[in-house]
C-alpha cells in the first residue's frame, strides 16, 4: 500500500495517449495481461508511429514510485523490474541513469527466467 507517491504524476497526465482510451470493467489494456502488448504497442507508437509525448515521465513515475503491475512508459512490468535491477534507485531516490528500452535491452545480461519467477511471486500475494 502506497501511502504517499515519492513523485506527482507528470502534469496531471496532460499529453499522454493513454487519455484518449475508454476503460471498463472488461478492458483495461493496461492492467490486463492478455491485452499487455497492444498497451506497449499503443504507448510505443508502433500502431500509429506517434510514440507518446509523455512516455519518459509516465516511466520515470512508474520507477521512482516502484508501480510493479500493468503497463507505465511504454514497458511491461518484467522490463520495468530489469531496469530496477541494472539500475537501482540510490536511497529511494530516482536513476539518473533511468530511460526508455526495449524489453530486449532493459533483460540483456540478467535472467530473465528468474526475473519472470519474482513477478510471478509479486503478483500471487497481491491477489
Amino acid at each position: 500500500m502506497v501511502l504517499r507517491l515519492r513523485e506527482d504524476s507528470p502534469n496531471l497526465w496532460d499529453g499522454a495517449k493513454c487519455l484518449s482510451v475508454t476503460v471498463t470493467g472488461d478492458y483495461d489494456p493496461f492492467f490486463d495481461d492478455e491485452e499487455m502488448d497492444e498497451a506497449i504497442s499503443f504507448c510505443n507508437g508502433e500502431s500509429d508511429g506517434i510514440v507518446c509525448p509523455i512516455r519518459e515521465k509516465c516511466l520515470h513515475f512508474a520507477l521512482t514510485n516502484n508501480e510493479k503491475f500493468g503497463v507505465w512508459g511504454g514497458t511491461s512490468e518484467l522490463t520495468r523490474k530489469a531496469l530496477r535491477k541494472k539500475l537501482p534507485s540510490k536511497g529511494g531516490k530516482p536513476n539518473s541513469g533511468w530511460k526508455w528500452m526495449s524489453e530486449e535491452d532493459a533483460l540483456d545480461g540478467l535472467d530473465r527466467e528468474r526475473l519472470k519467477r519474482e513477478l510471478d511471486e509479486e503478483k500471487k500475494y497481491q491477489a
